[in-house]
């Protein structure tokens, strides 16, 4: 099926002509979504269209819960599209955005200022807390930059997820969304131990295919720290529903 055509499946015929539109003309600046109560702000020319499509049309974290989110972690936040698409879904929820690239993060702020309830850290997702360089390693845009810790010359601070939740007061998260380019080979490898089994439910984007073994630690994490979980997918996504909390 073509683009234009899943375009105007999911919004109707009238509104996903437009929406296709003005994503291939560059209008959108503010986006009007069905089902999202404020506009959304995107780069034209850049990979957010095509998160947006992961997103809104293609429906990547179209997933049943089974439960209402009370916190919701989103690290590897980028503009705030997974965030935002959360918010209106389960207004209630506490959502928590981490994202290290610093224009990334801008625009991330400015998607969801509107929203209450919403927090945002400038910051890379890793094992204990220090430094760390973005770049883009991959030739891949604005949606696969990748971190490294450079103690002596990082810009940007990374945060461990223990210290995630004593910042945040955090008992218990309900769903754990990661997409950080490779970093969960990090962010699983040690330091998991307290703060893993406390999550209902995570989805995650592993990119063996862009650096092969980021799986393992995860995968190694999970069977150590959850003694039962339920695992699905969903288009790029790996779901670890941990049932002895969810």
């Amino acid at each position: 099926m073509s683009r234009f055509k899943q375009y105007r499946r999911q919004f109707g015929i009238i509104k996903g002509a437009e929406i296709y539109l003005k994503l291939k003309l560059g209008i959108v600046n503010a986006l009007k979504v069905p089902g999202i109560k404020f506009p959304i702000k995107l780069r034209p020319g850049t990979s957010d269209i095509r998160t947006f499509y992961q997103v809104f049309v293609k429906k990547e974290y179209d997933i049943d819960f089974k439960l209402n989110p009370k916190v919701i972690i989103d690290g590897g936040s980028n503009v705030g599209l997974f965030a935002i698409l959360m918010k209106n879904r389960y207004p209630e929820a506490k959502i928590i955005c981490i994202e290290p690239d610093p224009e990334n993060f801008e625009l991330l702020k400015t998607n969801i200022s509107n929203y209450s309830d919403i927090y945002c850290i400038n910051s890379g997702l890793w094992n204990k807390d220090t430094l760390l360089k973005v770049y883009d390693k991959y030739n891949s845009g604005k949606w696969g930059l990748v971190v490294e810790e450079d103690i002596e010359k990082g810009t940007i601070g990374a945060i461990s997820m223990d210290s995630l939740f004593e910042k945040y007061s955090i008992d218990a998260v309900d769903v754990l969304k990661i997409d950080i380019e490779t970093s969960e080979r990090q962010l699983f490898s040690s330091n998991f131990e307290n703060w893993l089994p406390k999550n209902k439910i995570v989805i995650i984007e592993l990119h063996d295919w862009i650096d092969e073994g980021c799986s393992e630690p995860f995968f190694k994490a999970i069977n150590k720290s959850f003694a039962n979980y339920h695992y699905s997918t969903n288009g790029e996504n790996v779901i670890i529903r941990n049932k002895s909390l969810a």
